[in-house]
């Protein structure tokens, strides 16, 4: 058990969740095709959380999956459809996944504190709004005077984002395909410090 309060471990988890890099970011996308390609990411998932989802609960993939469809509204658009992008289980696998249980446990109180809130002023939680009301409730969040809701906001968001880019069927319609490294046939380098002019 944490001897850090709620709203500690928030902030621990968000910042956690603010230090994901580029890197990081590519490393996810690496990962992510080789899990679809395996099979261990399906192309969508049927009602209700998939048995492949490991670190989070019924609670927080509602919210996810709620965050995921009025933060990336791409269906009908030339852009993938949620529906064929394993996003719940690149989020899952990836990000939550990879995080330290502490900042699991934060998040997770993050999580909770987002789905509660908007019971005060719409009369029910966040993954039963409707897409105006949802998408309301995030920009007020996002403009919110108070650090923490603008920094949990930025940082589920942040992680719906990074979770649905990082499969390589949301490139094409970016014109992107894929690092230049493995195109270009350059070895890695790991962590070697750039060169200086």
């Amino acid at each position: 058990m944490s001897s850090l309060n709620p709203s500690e471990q928030i902030e621990l988890a968000v910042d956690a969740v603010q230090r994901f890099s580029r890197r990081d970011f590519l490393k996810l996308a690496v990962g992510s095709a080789g899990l679809a390609a395996t099979g261990f990411l399906p192309a969508s998932a049927a009602a209700g959380i998939p048995k492949d989802i490991r670190f989070m609960g019924d609670a927080e993939f509602k919210v996810f999956q709620r965050l995921a469809q009025v933060t990336l509204p791409v269906n009908g658009t030339k852009f993938a459809p949620l529906s064929a992008i394993p996003v719940m289980q690149t989020l899952d696998a990836a990000l939550l996944g990879g995080m330290a249980p502490h900042e699991l446990q934060g998040l997770k109180a993050g999580v909770k504190l987002f789905e509660d809130a908007p019971l005060k002023t719409y009369g029910k939680p966040f993954s039963k709004l409707g897409d105006k009301q949802a998408a309301a409730f995030c920009d007020a969040w996002g403009n919110s005077a108070d650090a923490l809701e603008r920094g949990l906001v930025t940082a589920l968001k942040k992680l719906v984002t990074l979770s649905y880019w990082a499969n390589p069927p949301t490139w094409a319609a970016l014109g992107y395909d894929g690092p230049v490294s493995k195109k270009w046939g350059l070895p890695p380098l790991g962590n070697a410090p750039m060169p200086s002019e």
